[in-house]
C-alpha cells in the first residue's frame, strides 16, 4: 500500500509510554523497573478512589434518606451504595516499547482502599480499566531477576497482578497484551500472571516462559466472582501448571492456546466454567485435568502429543466436560472419565458429553449443531490514520461532539483513532465505507435528549457497503449513556468486527439489512431501568454471527436471533430475562457459559420457537431463590415443551448444569 502511515502512539493521549517522563523507565535490562511500575498501576488507580469518595460526599449531603445519582449511585434509607465512581476519568494504556524491563517483585497496585460501598460497607475491589500493551510480543519482555527473593519454592507469587483482594464484581475492562513474561531462573514459586477481570477483559498475545522450566504456573485465576476474561493467543513454556483456574461461581474463555513442558498439567480446572478452542499441548503430563465438582468445561478443538504412555490425555476426576475434535499421541489413552468410568483408548474423539444429552423431542440421533467455526478477519495496514479531537471534540462531556465525530469520519481516513475522554453525542453518527477502523481508545460516551428516545437508532451507524471489513473497537461507555437506541446500528451487509466494547447502560446492537456478517469478541453490555428491558442486548436478524466471550445482561431477551446463524463460545447473562431466544428457522450454537441470578421466575431461559439449537451452559447465584425454573422451552410446529431444572444435573445450591442441550430439528437432520 502507497504512503502507508505508521500509527504514531505519542498522538494518543490516552498511551502512557513508561520509557518517557515522568516515569523514565529502563528498557535495556539493566535496571529494575518494579517501583516504577508499581507507581504507574496506583497513580492511574487512585482515580477510581477519588470518584468513589466524591459520589459517597454528594450522597451525604443530600438532605432526604432516599436519593438516586445513578443507576449504581444511590442512597436507600441512609444506607449508601457507591458501586461506581459517577463520572469516569479518561482511560490511559500503560506502554510498553520494545526492550527488556527487569523486575524483582510483583508488579501490581498497592492501595489497600481500592473499594466500592455496598449498604454502608466497603466491598469489592475496583481494580478496573487497567490496560498493559506491548509494542510487540516477543521484543517486550518483562523479566524476573534470577533466584529472586520471594519467589523461592512454594510461593505461588505473580510476576504481574490484576488482583490484591479476595473478590470483585464491578472490575471492568481490564486487559493485557503483546507482551513476554519471563520468569527466570531459580524461581520455582513464580506464576507468570494473575489476571481477573469481570465483564469485559482480555489477555491477548501473551508468552509466559520458565527459563529453567521450574516456575509454578503460567497463568493463574482464582479470585471469585470473575467473569468476562478472554484469553486468546497463549503461549506458556516450563511450569508446573500451564493454566490454573479455580475460582467457583462464573466464567473464562481460551482460544488458541499453545503449551509445552508442563510438568504437572497443561490446564488445570478445579470448579470453573472454562471453554477452551483451539489448545495444543507438547506434554508429558495430562493436557487437562477436571478436578471439581463445579467444574462445567468444554474444550474443542484439541490436539495433544508427546504424552506418557501410562497417563491420560484428559483426566476427568469430578465435574461435566463436553469434547469435540480431540486428537492425542504418546498417551496410553485420550481420556478417563472417573464419574462415569469411561475411557477412550482410540487417539481422536469426534463428540463426548460426560453428563448425557438432554432434548425436549425423542429422536432416534443426538448430536451437537457444530456450526462453522470462523475468526475475524485479520487487519491490514491503514493509508491515513486521524484523531478526534484534530476536527474539534471536546471529550469533556458537556460540548456536543456530534457534528465533530462525524467530520472526522467523512475526512477520508480509513483510521479513526479517539482521544479519551467523555463525548457527548446527540445523533446518530453514520460511517463511510472509506473508514476500516474506529479505535475509541476505550473513551467514554453521554447520550443527549434528542437521541435517548428514539426508537430504532444507534449511536454509530454503519452505512457503507465496502468490501472490506469495519473494526469497532476500545469502548468503555459508562452510566449516562442510556436510552431506547442502541450502539451500533447495522444498515448495511458490510462485514463488521466488534472488539473490546463495554456499554454500562445501553444495548449493543441490531440490525435493519440483512445478509452481512458479524464478529463479537469481549463485548459487553447492560441496559439501563426498566423502561429499556423490552430491547434485547443483541438483535441480530439474518445475520451470521461468531461470539466470543459477551456479557448481555438485564434485558428480557439478551441476544435474539431471528433467523440468523449465531455461535456463541464463552457467555454470561445475568437477570430474570431469556439469555437465547431463537425464532423463524434460526440456527443457535451456545458453547459454555453460565446464566446468573435468576430470581425463580418462569420465564425460560432458552426459547427455542421452530428453530435449532445447541446449548451447553450452567446456571449461577448467590442464593436458593437465584435459579431459573425453566430451563429450555421449544416450540415445534404447534407443540410446545419444557425442560425444568430438576431434570439437569446439580452445579452449587440449587444451580444446575446444561450438559447438552440440542434440538429437534438438528436430530432429526442427523447434524
Amino acid at each position: 500500500m502507497n504512503n502507508v502511515e505508521t500509527f504514531d502512539c505519542n498522538f494518543n493521549l490516552s498511551i502512557v509510554d513508561i520509557t518517557k517522563p515522568p516515569y523514565n523507565a529502563d528498557n535495556t535490562g539493566k535496571k529494575d523497573c518494579t517501583a516504577i511500575l508499581n507507581k504507574i498501576l496506583d497513580d492511574i488507580l487512585q482515580a477510581n478512589i477519588d470518584g468513589i469518595s466524591a459520589a459517597k460526599k454528594k450522597l451525604e449531603e443530600y438532605p432526604k434518606p432516599d436519593y438516586n445519582l445513578s443507576f449504581e449511585i444511590r442512597k436507600e434509607k441512609e444506607a449508601l451504595y457507591v458501586i461506581f465512581p459517577e463520572d469516569l476519568e479518561p482511560t490511559k494504556i500503560i506502554y510498553f516499547p520494545n526492550g527488556t524491563y527487569l523486575v524483582s517483585d510483583t508488579i501490581t497496585y498497592s492501595h489497600r482502599n481500592l473499594m466500592n460501598i455496598f449498604a454502608d460497607e466497603y466491598k469489592y475491589e475496583l481494580n478496573r480499566q487497567i490496560h498493559f500493551r506491548g509494542e510487540n510480543r516477543d521484543s517486550v519482555i518483562i523479566k524476573l531477576k534470577d533466584n529472586c527473593p520471594g519467589f523461592s519454592y512454594g510461593s505461588q507469587k505473580p510476576v504481574i497482578n490484576f488482583m490484591n483482594g479476595d473478590e470483585s464484581n464491578v472490575a471492568m475492562s481490564n486487559t493485557i497484551e503483546n507482551m513476554t513474561i519471563d520468569t527466570g531462573n531459580g524461581n520455582s514459586g513464580a506464576v507468570g500472571l494473575v489476571f481477573f477481570a469481570n465483564n469485559s477483559g482480555t489477555i491477548r498475545n501473551i508468552r509466559i516462559v520458565s527459563e529453567d522450566l521450574s516456575g509454578y504456573a503460567g497463568i493463574e485465576i482464582k479470585s471469585e466472582f470473575v467473569s468476562g476474561c478472554y484469553a486468546n493467543g497463549i503461549e506458556i513454556m516450563g511450569f508446573d501448571y500451564g493454566i490454573r483456574l479455580l475460582p467457583l461461581r462464573n466464567y473464562v474463555t481460551f482460544e488458541n492456546v499453545f503449551l509445552e513442558n508442563q510438568r504437572k498439567y497443561g490446564i488445570y480446572v478445579k470448579d470453573t466454567i472454562v471453554s477452551i478452542l483451539n489448545y495444543q499441548s507438547h506434554n508429558k503430563c495430562p493436557a487437562l485435568r477436571s478436578a471439581g465438582q463445579a467444574a462445567h468445561i468444554v474444550l474443542l478443538n484439541g490436539v495433544f502429543w508427546g504424552g506418557n504412555p501410562r497417563l491420560s490425555g484428559i483426566e476427568h476426576d469430578l465435574g461435566t466436560i463436553f469434547l469435540r475434535n480431540i486428537h492425542s499421541e504418546g498417551y496410553l489413552r485420550t481420556l478417563y472419565s472417573k464419574p462415569t468410568l469411561f475411557f477412550e483408548d482410540v487417539n481422536d474423539i469426534d463428540e463426548y458429553s460426560s453428563d448425557g444429552i438432554w432434548s425436549t423431542f425423542e429422536q432416534r440421533q443426538y448430536k451437537s449443531l457444530s456450526l462453522p467455526i470462523k475468526s475475524a478477519p485479520d487487519e491490514e495496514a491503514y493509508s491515513r490514520t486521524v484523531y478526534s479531537d484534530a476536527y474539534g471534540t471536546a471529550a469533556d462531556g458537556v460540548q456536543n461532539d456530534t457534528s465533530a465525530i462525524q467530520a472526522a469520519v467523512n475526512s477520508g481516513a480509513d483510521c479513526i483513532v479517539f482521544q479519551p475522554g467523555t463525548y457527548l453525542i446527540n445523533d446518530s453518527i453514520f460511517i463511510p465505507e472509506t473508514v476500516r477502523k474506529i479505535d475509541f481508545s476505550y473513551c467514554n460516551f453521554i447520550s443527549g435528549k434528542d437521541i435517548e428516545q428514539r426508537e430504532n437508532a444507534g449511536i454509530f451507524v454503519v452505512a457503507g457497503e465496502g468490501e472490506r471489513p469495519l473494526f469497532l473497537e476500545n469502548v468503555f461507555a459508562w452510566e449516562k449513556m442510556y436510552g431506547r437506541f442502541r450502539f451500533i446500528h447495522h444498515a448495511s451487509r458490510r462485514t463488521l468486527v466488534l472488539r473490546n466494547i463495554h456499554t454500562q447502560t445501553c444495548a449493543m446492537y441490531f440490525n435493519s439489512v440483512s445478509g452481512g456478517i458479524v464478529f463479537v469478541e469481549n463485548c459487553a453490555c447492560t441496559v439501563g431501568d426498566e423502561m429499556y428491558r423490552d430491547i434485547p442486548c443483541f438483535c441480530f436478524s439474518g445475520q451470521k454471527v461468531w461470539m466470543r466471550n459477551v456479557n448481555p445482561e438485564r434485558a428480557s431477551v439478551e441476544i435474539l436471533n431471528d433467523h440468523s446463524t449465531v455461535w456463541i463460545l464463552g457467555f454470561k447473562t445475568e437477570g430474570t430475562g431469556t439469555s437465547f431466544k431463537t425464532i423463524n428457522g434460526g440456527k443457535t450454537e451456545v458453547l459454555g457459559g453460565i446464566i446468573s441470578l435468576g430470581h425463580n421466575e418462569m420465564r425460560p431461559a432458552v426459547i427455542n420457537d421452530n428453530s435449532d439449537v445447541t446449548v451447553i451452559a450452567s446456571t449461577n447465584g448467590l442464593a436458593m431463590s437465584h435459579t431459573y425454573p425453566v430451563a429450555v422451552m421449544e416450540v415445534q410446529g404447534n407443540e410446545k415443551r419444557v425442560l425444568a431444572e430438576e431434570v439437569f444435573p446439580l452445579r452449587i445450591m440449587k444451580n444446575y448444569k446444561i450438559p447438552l442441550y440440542v434440538s429437534r430439528t438438528v436430530l432429526q437432520d442427523g447434524l
